[in-house]
């Protein structure tokens, strides 16, 4: 007896459907980077070379077309921390996880920036959720190897990364490797605690909330 399509789960897209479908994903990269929300489905196809009913048939409109791009993002970035908590050695790996992270954040600046105040909410509270235990792994190793300081936890680098978000894109391409380096040097073991709590997880997600992730220091500003 033949298995219903329904039954079998969804089909997957035929791989030159499945091409067309990432063409207009990395079109709208470019696009909305360059003309922001005023820019169309249409704009975004032409620049993929792809025909608009095709875009119609992949994406309902651009801003399905953006959520999808902020969550090829989140995924890039929930890889990043899964690969780093599997290094062997956790101080490697949480190098690792700062230097990928900046690039990933880097190479999708100008878009981010653009789409970050309609939709970073909602993608910011996935990426603390799918992170968050990967970092911990990665922090407990660190702990008991002794390379790093006890006081430090998983929501710490929410505001780490925006500090260091806002110096990528800028002339000088050594700033952020300099940076980072700052920022490891001062997550060393020191008997000398840091002042206040790490932030929570709900607390995050409700400056995210509140501030939209449309100021790349609210992070920052609101945790003080």
């Amino acid at each position: 007896m033949g298995v219903s399509a329904a039954a079998a789960g969804p089909r997957r897209l035929r791989a030159d459907a499945a091409r067309n479908r990432q063409k207009l994903i990395d079109a709208a990269a470019e696009v909305l980077a360059a003309r922001g929300l005023d820019a169309t489905l249409d704009d975004i196809a032409r620049h993929a070379g792809v025909n608009v009913a095709t875009a119609y048939r992949h994406f309902a409109n651009k801003h399905e077309l953006a959520r999808e791009f902020l969550r090829q993002c989140v995924d890039r970035a929930v890889a990043i921390a899964e690969q780093a908590a599997a290094e062997p050695d956790p101080w490697a790996g949480l190098t690792w996880f700062l230097e990928r992270t900046l690039e990933l954040i880097a190479s999708n600046r100008a878009l981010v920036d653009v789409l970050k105040h309609a939709y970073g909410a909602e993608h910011f509270a996935e990426l603390l959720q799918r992170t968050t235990a990967a970092l911990e792994r990665l922090l407990e190793r660190a702990r008991a190897a002794g390379v790093i300081r006890a006081d430090v936890a998983a929501t710490d680098f929410a505001p780490i990364l925006e500090m260091l978000g806002a110096i990528t894109g800028l002339a000088e391409p050594d700033l952020p490797h300099r940076y980072i380096g700052l920022v490891l040097a001062g997550l060393r073991p020191s008997p000398d605690p840091l002042p206040g709590q790490p932030p929570t997880e709900e607390r995050l997600r409700q400056v995210a909330t509140t501030k939209g992730l449309s100021d790349p220091f609210a992070l920052r500003r609101e945790m003080s």
